[in-house]
């Protein structure tokens, strides 16, 4: 019988199929994640114009709290048109349910105002509040009066995306007053509280504006 000479061609055409198939590996494997979003430090955060924004605020003090001018851009897919103006409190888990159990218990009030300030109407724009009695969304007062805060937060996906978010901490979040049918632009934001409230004193807490998410 005749010896079968081995074909020299053979392990070329394995090494062939080998890189292939790693291409093709690869060619599916999928890309690495994006880094996340810097955390902004407290400056930076408060530095920040432009929506999604927040600022540290004091609560024991009758007076007017916030005086802020900041932009408005135009809210992204996903997100409603619905400008959300209201206050947040962060720490560890506990911490933050305990200081959101505070400012809620305490019927935080305040009278909130906001105005165009980009040369159009600079009259206050009507803003509406979450009654609880009536479990509906209401205009607010001549005076801008929101009796009592609800506990609400804005889409979280754009204030991650600014670095408002720190992975590491809780928040908690409340809501004084909505702007329907936001359109993009400059404003002016106005909160005076109407009222000591000593039992506020040495709370951590911040001005928060967001965009609300879209209902699915």
């Amino acid at each position: 019988m005749d010896a079968v000479m081995p074909n020299p061609a053979l392990p070329r055409l394995r090494v062939a199929v080998m890189a292939m198939g790693l291409l093709m590996l690869l060619g599916c494997t999928a890309p690495p994640p994006e880094p996340a979003p810097k955390v902004l430090t407290a400056d930076e955060a408060a530095a920040r114009t432009v929506v999604p924004l927040t600022r540290p605020i004091a609560l024991d003090k009758a007076g007017q709290v916030v005086d802020l001018e900041f932009e408005l851009p135009p809210a992204e897919a996903g997100l409603a048109p619905q400008l959300l103006i209201g206050v947040r409190v962060a720490g560890d888990e506990e911490a933050a349910d305990k200081a959101l159990w505070l400012l809620n218990g305490y019927d935080l009030m305040a009278k909130v105002r906001l105005s165009r300030a980009d040369g159009a109407d600079a009259a206050p724009l009507s803003l509406t509040r979450y009654d609880a009695v009536s479990r509906k969304r209401v205009p607010l007062d001549a005076n801008g009066l929101v009796p009592q805060a609800i506990a609400i937060s804005p889409a979280s996906g754009p204030l991650q995306a600014a670095g408002l978010i720190s992975p590491a901490l809780h928040y908690g979040s409340l809501g004084l007053a909505f702007l329907p049918e936001a359109k993009s632009g400059h404003y002016r934001l106005s909160i005076e509280l109407p009222e000591d409230r000593p039992e506020l004193k040495n709370m951590d807490v911040e001005l928060l504006v967001g965009y609300m998410g879209s209902s699915k």
